[in-house]
């Protein structure tokens, strides 16, 4: 197993999924207006701020490696991976239309999340496949 390759497959998956969460959230912000969600600790909705939605894809392609990392020992790693990741997808739909303010921005956040975890969860995937 090659570590640089697991980064290589990581790296390029994580700025792929930067990027496209960047365009969904421009494209959102500019058809729905400012995307605005519930945060944990506050008193209402706040504006999701872009630097998040990016930080957070990073964060969630980190975690992303390190499940694939762990998970590339076990045999048929893959679909095991896969579903695990679609599981979070789903919770985190879940998550992003409770903490909406309303059902645009719950589509957009999930939307983002979609726009995350396909290259990240491909490029892993891909990776995983090839060992």
């Amino acid at each position: 197993m090659r570590f640089d390759s697991l980064l290589r497959s990581a790296g390029t998956g994580i700025v792929a999924a930067v990027i496209a969460v960047i365009i969904v959230y421009l494209i959102g912000d500019a058809v729905s207006g400012p995307l605005l969600a519930e945060s944990p600790g506050t008193d209402g909705p706040e504006e999701v701020p872009l630097f998040g939605a990016a930080f957070s894809t990073v964060v969630g392609g980190i975690f992303g490696t390190v499940l694939a990392l762990i998970l590339s020992r076990l045999p048929r790693s893959v679909e095991l991976f896969t579903g695990i990741c679609v599981v979070i997808l789903v919770l985190y739909g879940i998550f992003a239309f409770g903490a909406a303010d309303d059902a645009a921005t719950g589509v957009w956040l999930n939307l983002m999340h979609l726009a995350a975890a396909i290259p990240i969860v491909g490029s892993l995937a891909g990776w995983l496949r090839s060992r």
